[in-house]
C-alpha cells in the first residue's frame, strides 16, 4: 500500500512540475511569474540558494563562460525545456542592498552555463543593468 503511495505521489509531483515549466519563459520580463517562482526554487537545490525564495524577484540572467554574455528569461528557460530530464549548470547569486540599489533594482543574479563569475564581471554586470 506504501509502495502505491509513493510511486502515485511521484507520478503527480512530475506532472506538476512539467505544468509549471510550460507556463515558465513565455516573457522576458525580469520579474518571476509566481510559476517561474515556484519552478526555479525547486530546479536550483537548496545547497545552492540556501534557501533563498525567488517569489517576487527581479532577476538577472547571464551565460557564456565567464558570464560575459546578457542572458534572457526566455532563452534561459528554452535551454531548461530543450533539456528534457537534465539541468543546466545554473548558480543563483543573491545581490546584497547595495548590489540592488546599484543595479536599479534587481535582486539577484541567476548565471546559465558560466564557468566563472569574477566579481569584477559582477560588478560590471551591476552597473549595466543601472542605465536599463
Amino acid at each position: 500500500m506504501n509502495k502505491n503511495l509513493a510511486i502515485l505521489l511521484i507520478v503527480i509531483s512530475t506532472n506538476l512540475f512539467g505544468q509549471q515549466l510550460s507556463e515558465c519563459g513565455i516573457d522576458d520580463n525580469p520579474k518571476l511569474t509566481k510559476n517561474e517562482a515556484v519552478f526555479l526554487n525547486e530546479y536550483i537545490n537548496n545547497e545552492k540558494h540556501k534557501d533563498y525564495d525567488l517569489t517576487d524577484k527581479k532577476i538577472i540572467f547571464v551565460t557564456g563562460n565567464s558570464g560575459n554574455l546578457l542572458g534572457t528569461k526566455s532563452a534561459y528557460f528554452k535551454q531548461i525545456k530543450s533539456r528534457k530530464n537534465d539541468t543546466i549548470a545554473t548558480w543563483l547569486i543573491p545581490l546584497n542592498k547595495k548590489e540592488q540599489t546599484a543595479s536599479g533594482g534587481y535582486n539577484a543574479i541567476i548565471t546559465y552555463w558560466v564557468k566563472t563569475l569574477t566579481k569584477r564581471r559582477k560588478r560590471k554586470i551591476i552597473t549595466e543593468f543601472r542605465n536599463l
